[in-house]
């Protein structure tokens, strides 16, 4: 049994980004290649789709109305803009003027960050008014509108690296970048043909609140208690609610999906956590999405959708 992992904390996404590699029949020189080429990819997608320097491709994209782009931005556009009909806008990625006056204005950790811009809100655009033409990889836009990809890059970076991974060979591994997961197989070094997730517990009760069994399966944490910040006595968070351009007010503290695609179940937990309980459940059940929430009183709900991978739920 031959294992490999790596982990990156805090360099690449802003995040901490962990693989691990387990075969029987590759050798470890080709695994450790495996490894190297997998943070490449992240590092390279880190850099193109970040908001937070000046020279990547989402910055040159938010400075202009049109523009050619490479085909992983408009792979990324064009997920983004079927995610938000489907959301019915809820999911918004030209939330990125909201995000800065809330006081998102520099990556996490920074120095600009939690300083809110000055002056008055800007004048929104739909995200619908953004087009691209696939045949040419031209994206044209209002140039006022401007897009935070943020999480959905993140997810895309996961789903990419799985699929790479997958396309040389390997079988069981687990690819982790801040809670945006995708896991392969099994956790063959333990003679499991699962991957064991832990569910941590939001309100800080308890370590974890569920535990979950995957294979082969996406599986992203969105939450309010993230990326959280004070203006003026104010607690603010990064999930804006585009309905009223503010940090959601909502009862949930953290919605965790499973799905095939990270890029797609990382959409999906964020916006759950903005609808709040109710109407979150109801959304999911109705789209058949495995969901688990875990609300600001401490409690936990999950749509049925969601048993056939709960193994063990801890009650709060």
């Amino acid at each position: 049994m031959r294992v490999v992992e790596r982990e990156v904390r805090g360099e690449i996404m802003r995040t901490d980004v962990f693989v691990k590699l387990v075969s029987e029949t590759r050798n470890e020189a080709d695994l450790n290649r495996d490894l190297s080429d997998a943070f490449d990819m992240f590092r390279d997608i880190s850099r193109r789709f970040s908001r937070f320097q000046e020279d990547s491709e989402l910055s040159k994209l938010n400075v202009t109305s049109e523009i050619k782009v490479s085909t992983g931005m408009a792979t990324i556009l064009s997920e983004a803009l079927s995610l938000y009909r489907e959301t019915d806008g809820i999911f918004d990625p030209s939330i990125l003027s909201d995000l800065e006056y809330e006081g998102y204005t520099g990556s996490f950790g920074a120095e600009s960050f939690g300083a809110p811009l000055a002056g008055d809100q800007k004048e929104r655009f739909s995200f619908d008014a953004l087009s691209i033409d696939t045949g040419t990889g031209i994206v044209r836009k209002p140039a006022g509108l401007r897009i935070d990809l943020g999480g959905i890059a993140k997810g895309y970076a996961v789903d990419q690296v799985a699929q790479m991974l997958r396309d040389r060979g390997n079988v069981d591994f687990i690819v982790d970048a801040g809670g945006d997961i995708f896991v392969s197989g099994g956790d063959a070094e333990h003679g499991y043909g699962y991957w064991a997730i832990d569910i941590a517990d939001s309100s800080g009760k308890t370590d974890r609140v569920a535990l979950l069994t995957l294979s082969d399966r996406a599986v992203t944490t969105s939450g309010t208690d993230r990326r959280r910040w004070t203006v003026e006595g104010e607690s603010r968070h990064h999930l804006i609610d585009p309905r009223t351009r503010k940090s959601a007010t909502t009862d949930i503290l953290s919605a965790t999906v499973v799905g095939t695609s990270v890029l797609r179940a990382e959409v999906l937990a964020k916006t759950l956590c903005i609808l709040g309980r109710e109407r979150a459940i109801t959304f999911a059940e109705e789209r058949g999405i495995p969901t688990f929430l875990v609300t600001t009183d401490g409690n936990t709900v999950y749509t049925s959708f969601m048993s056939p991978y709960v193994f063990d739920e801890k009650t709060t």
